[in-house]
């Protein structure tokens, strides 16, 4: 018998988080698989953003050769839960109801979608979805092998902590704290699961800017007369309104904060022109089917990487001709692996452009520039002398540059311009809501 996988991604979640000096939240059924399993501490996402990152996770292709994104998904491209499926798997989901979750898992054989809406108090863990969760790994037991993908989006600002964990002892940041509460729920997952017979993949779909202020400086909270206001006028004023409001409010904070770098890269926004570790470096951890427990491995891997490894875990044989990722098997039994760079790019926060900035990060540097034109937004970070990277040393290094030039342009082979899909008018309209529901859009 083949053994089953259980996926889990928690959106925005950050590696450091959960591991390490800046680690704060109690996460003891985090920390139990970590011990017990195999943790990799410099894994690499492909993008700040869902789509993008999510959709070089299931292929194992960069995004440029498939064009899957939040607002596009690509359904003559193979997928790892496909070669599933076709060696015998059960596909099972739990995934917010947004139409790139609905298209990713479409050939799934159980699906449940759960209401995801940033401005209106949804289920959550709490209110529902764990309870299902723990339903489903019921119904799961007389449908092996099986493969459950779950995506959970608590963490995903804004979040809505519950009180009894929004205390110092859970955590440092509010988003620490809501780890803690997420941990207790995996817990409840984990007890519910033959962990002899399921390999647990823990990973993110990238990471995020975590606050050093207090969220409400620079978010407007409607008050009364306004809530009164949108009731009587049409939303898409009200929504104007309302961004218009926030955009004020924030603006004057960020003036307010100007000469404080720290606080100010705190409250930077994903999906724009900067691509900091703090959004790409997530959480990679394999557990379960008797893994034997080794230090956590310090080798650079990336999200295109955990498919090869998840299918190769269980024994499975295949070929993909356009597949960028590999196994990381050789590195879980303590053999070398030569490193390959991580291609990497930025978001879009709106439905018809495509992110501005694209680059490369090896264990010693990060390259970004712009998308479609490689003499402008050039940065070159030294990542082993500045973790940090507060420093672009682009211009007194222009051979480092040239060198990682010439390797992206490897990568990407012919595809040296990109341009979004076309969409019509009630496509393009329908993914600007989801957009506003992530805050993408205000």
């Amino acid at each position: 018998m083949k053994s089953n996988i259980l996926f889990l991604t928690i959106d925005s979640l950050r590696a450091d988080r959960i591991y390490g000096k800046n680690k704060s939240a109690k996460i003891p059924n985090i920390e139990k698989l970590i011990n017990s399993g195999i943790f990799f501490e410099q894994a690499i996402s492909t993008s700040d953003s869902t789509g993008i990152s999510l959709g070089s996770l299931f292929t194992g292709c960069y995004p440029f050769k498939t064009n899957i994104s939040l607002t596009f998904f690509n359904d003559d491209v193979i997928t790892h839960s496909d070669i599933l499926k076709k060696n015998g798997y059960f596909l099972c989901s739990t995934s917010p109801d947004l139409s790139f979750f609905k298209k990713l898992t479409n050939k799934f054989d159980l699906k449940d979608f759960y209401v995801y809406d940033k401005r209106d108090d949804w289920v959550q863990l709490a209110g529902g979805i764990g309870k299902k969760i723990l339903q489903t790994l019921e119904l799961l037991k007389n449908q092996e092998p099986w493969f459950y993908f779950i995506h959970l989006m608590d963490l995903h600002q804004p979040f809505y902590l519950p009180e009894e964990f929004d205390q110092s002892k859970y955590g440092i940041t509010r988003y620490d704290r809501m780890i803690s509460y997420i941990d207790t729920w995996f817990g409840k997952i984990f007890e519910n699961t033959d962990l002899k017979n399921t390999l647990v993949v823990i990973s993110s779909d990238h990471g995020d800017y975590i606050p050093l202020v207090n969220e409400d400086n620079f978010s407007y909270k409607p008050n009364k007369v306004f809530k009164k206001l949108k009731k009587a006028i049409p939303i898409k004023i009200s929504d104007k309104i309302l961004s218009a409001l926030q955009e004020e409010k924030k603006k004057k904070f960020m003036g307010s904060i100007k000469n404080d770098e720290k606080k100010l890269r705190s409250v930077l926004s994903r999906a724009t022109d900067s691509l900091y570790d703090e959004t790409l470096q997530i959480p990679l951890l394999f557990s379960g089917c008797d893994l034997k427990h080794h230090k956590p491995i310090l080798d650079m891997v990336r999200h295109v990487d955990i498919f090869p490894t998840v299918i190769d875990m269980v024994g499975i044989e295949y070929s993909i001709d356009i597949l960028d990722g590999r196994s990381l098997i050789p590195l879980i039994n303590n053999n070398s692996l030569i490193e390959e760079p991580a291609y990497i790019e930025t978001g879009s926060r709106t439905a018809k452009d495509m992110g501005r900035i694209i680059g490369i990060r090896t264990t010693n540097y990060k390259y970004l520039r712009s998308r479609n034109d490689l003499t402008k937004n050039v940065t070159l970070y030294d990542l082993k002398n500045d973790p940090g990277e507060t420093k672009n040393i682009a211009h007194s290094n222009k051979q480092i540059v040239n060198d990682m030039e010439c390797t992206l342009q490897k990568i990407r082979g012919d595809y040296t311009m990109d341009s979004p899909i076309e969409m019509t008018k009630e496509e393009n309209e329908k993914i600007e809501k989801e957009l506003k529901k992530l805050g993408y859009i205000e």
